[in-house]
């Protein structure tokens, strides 16, 4: 897919934002990006969605399949704040905390839809020297671990075996065993 501001290079950076209810989505190659953000010195790019909603207003919005296309609508409630399945599609948010557990199936398959996975794989709380951070790339090492075991690229398998073995320690250091 190229780029929808210069039209010459791959996009690899989709950028989506919702103006007036509707979604917009702009695909950008890095170079259009870093030029965007280069407009806007003080830009946090946490926050680019927001601020590039206004000029992203012009562009036609990408369709959303119909909801006719997806079937019904499960009759799940929210013991916690009573919102239902419904109500929720239609906000885009949640209501509390336990209505991620009442939603949790259609939840996931959204989840998988739109990411390819259910897993977070991101940045977390805390940055690299959290628990969950540790947590998750243990779990990313031993994949790796196990696809160069089956590729017989055994001194790569060691360098990753240590490396799990070190991070292990330090959380047995840290007392999260």
């Amino acid at each position: 897919m190229m780029c929808d501001e210069c039209g010459e290079r791959p996009a690899s950076i989709r950028l989506t934002t919702i103006v007036g209810g509707e979604r917009i989505e702009k695909n950008l190659c890095p170079q259009c990006m870093a030029r965007l953000q280069g407009a806007m010195p003080a830009l946090n790019m946490k926050a680019i969605t927001g601020l590039l909603a206004g000029m992203l207003a012009g562009k036609k919005p990408v369709k959303e399949p119909d909801k006719e296309d997806q079937g019904p609508l499960p009759d799940l409630t929210c013991e916690g704040c009573a919102l239902t399945y419904r109500e929720f599609v239609n906000r885009g948010r949640v209501g509390c905390a336990r209505c991620y557990e009442a939603f949790r199936e259609p939840l996931m398959g959204m989840l998988e839809r739109a990411h390819g996975h259910t897993q977070h794989i991101g940045r977390v709380p805390g940055g690299a020297d959290s628990q969950l951070s540790a947590r998750i790339r243990i779990e990313r090492l031993q994949q790796e671990l196990v696809t160069a075991v089956a590729c017989e690229e055994y001194e790569h398998a060691a360098r990753l075996r240590d490396e799990i073995r070190s991070i292990k320690a330090r959380l047995e250091e840290n007392g999260h065993a």
